[in-house]
């Protein structure tokens, strides 16, 4: 094509310069929306590249979300977006001296405080479902290690995790794709410890964080902590848009780059592996290190969950962090970073200064629990528990509040209901709290702290009767 110019001496990969070449085309009108595109194996014939280098090019142009392919008939340049009047992307910058954690949720708790009150049903807490806690067979795992360990194993330790279980924890990435090693894995306090890690390491003060909007508070208060600058990036049904990806990276080159790729905390989407290599291929080019939260792979219900972006990684540039409180149980307090590179040591350095090391004794338990059969059995019990749970309330909401765009979650035990331009999230939330239904509101979801009016709703620890009576609440108070 003679759109396509490919230059040897141009650092960009031959597939991503036949990608920017394309979007360049398919954004000056040169290609227009219907447009199909050359063969792959007549485009590689024509610039004399490999077959697979026009493969990787149309990949990445679907995950920009700028072709379709049409099985039998080819790739074609996608209808152009609807226009969104918001800008690409929106920044916010700290209040020097306001960083605390805490400011984030600054109103929220306390509004939830003073609306508890007996029969008051929470939609608000996110709390998994104690009657998929697996306590017995993990009783088990602990009487194990007592018996068996022997006492200098529970002696003061200064290292990054058990061997065993960090060894546990690579197979199970490993199975998932990701070619993890025992010694990249940093066993951490929960998530929220790792995040803190990762901050300490990566962000100055007022560090730029790239950020997909909305996302989970927890993490982005570990950043307000450090004073970081946002810059949201936007997403759509499908997770965060890569065009948004590639505009936010190139402008603003962000310290760090923040995503929930499965389960995404409030909106449940699960990102396409297309869209996670992408992500990974633009993080490479515009030397932007990512921070993934797999917390919640073990919840995707309408398939296998896609493997994690450090599975696309080559020069350690994607760091990935899970937690198993809602997976297991919280009280277990045991989270995980995998990291690999130059960036490794930094982070061991830290958590060593942080707590020395996480509780040895569980650790050792939880490594016997995910060996058994018990385990598997487990996330196949709490995944077909949730997802009952799922259908049950969206069908009544959506039953409930016709006017509501309900999407089932693809993963995880939150529903994200926006509202319609009438209603604000505030006047949303006290109605709710007047009709004796707690929820969250939107505001702390945004790493610029303000989006379109929205709600929270957790249905995770809630049994049949608690979520119908919530729906029809939910109903009173918004209609």
């Amino acid at each position: 094509m003679e759109t396509i110019r490919l230059d040897p001496r141009d650092p960009r990969p031959l597939y991503v310069q036949i990608a920017d070449a394309l979007t360049a085309a398919i954004e000056s009108g040169a290609l227009a929306a219907d447009e199909r595109l050359p063969p792959i194996r007549m485009l590689a014939r024509d610039l004399d590249v490999a077959l697979v280098t026009v493969s990787q090019a149309y990949e990445m142009l679907a995950a920009r979300g700028r072709v379709v392919s049409r099985v039998g008939r080819g790739t074609f340049v996608a209808a152009a977006p609807a226009a969104i009047e918001t800008p690409f992307a929106r920044t916010w910058e700290p209040s020097l001296g306001r960083f605390a954690r805490g400011e984030r949720m600054e109103g929220v708790m306390d509004r939830l405080a003073q609306a508890r009150a007996p029969g008051v049903i929470s939609l608000a807490s996110a709390h998994p479902a104690p009657e998929t806690f697996p306590m017995v067979e993990f009783a088990r795992a602990m009487q194990r290690t007592f018996a068996e360990d022997p006492p200098e194993l529970m002696q003061y330790r200064a290292n990054t995790g058990d061997p065993d279980l960090c060894a546990t924890l690579a197979e199970g990435l490993a199975a998932r794709g990701c070619d993890a090693r025992a010694d990249e894995i940093i066993v951490t306090s929960g998530a929220q410890q790792a995040a803190d890690l990762i901050a300490s390491v990566l962000l100055a003060d007022r560090a730029v964080v790239a950020a997909e909007s909305p996302t989970y508070p927890g993490t982005l208060g570990v950043f307000d902590a450090r004073g970081a600058s946002y810059v949201e990036v936007r997403s759509d049904a499908d997770g965060v848009r890569i065009d948004d990806v590639e505009r936010v990276f190139a402008e603003y080159r962000p310290r760090l780059f923040s995503i929930c790729p499965i389960a995404e905390n409030p909106t449940g989407v699960v990102l396409p592996a297309r869209r996670g290599k992408a992500i990974v291929e633009l993080a490479r080019r515009y030397d932007v290190v990512v921070l993934e939260d797999q917390t919640g792979w073990t919840l995707a219900y309408d398939g296998p969950a896609p493997p994690p972006l450090a599975a696309y990684d080559e020069d350690g540039r994607v760091v990935m962090m899970e937690s198993l409180s809602k997976s297991i149980f919280p009280a277990l307090r045991i989270g995980y970073l995998r990291v690999k590179g130059a960036m490794r040591d930094s982070i061991e350095a830290a958590k060593v200064r942080t707590d020395s090391f996480t509780s040895t004794l569980t650790q050792r338990a939880l490594w016997r629990f995910l060996r058994t059969p018990a385990y598997a059995r487990h996330l196949k019990s709490a995944r077909s528990l949730y997802r009952h749970r799922r259908d049950l309330f969206v069908d009544a909401l959506t039953l409930g509040l016709p006017w509501a765009d309900v999407r089932p979650p693809q993963a995880g035990t939150n529903v994200w209901l926006r509202l319609p331009p009438r209603l604000s999230t505030q006047a949303a939330f006290d109605a709710c709290a007047r009709e004796g239904v707690l929820v969250m509101p939107a505001d702390p979801f945004y790493p610029t702290r303000s989006g379109p009016a929205a709600l929270r709703l957790s249905f995770g620890d809630l049994d049949d009767a608690a979520l119908l009576q919530a729906a029809e609440r939910l109903t009173r108070a918004l209609s």
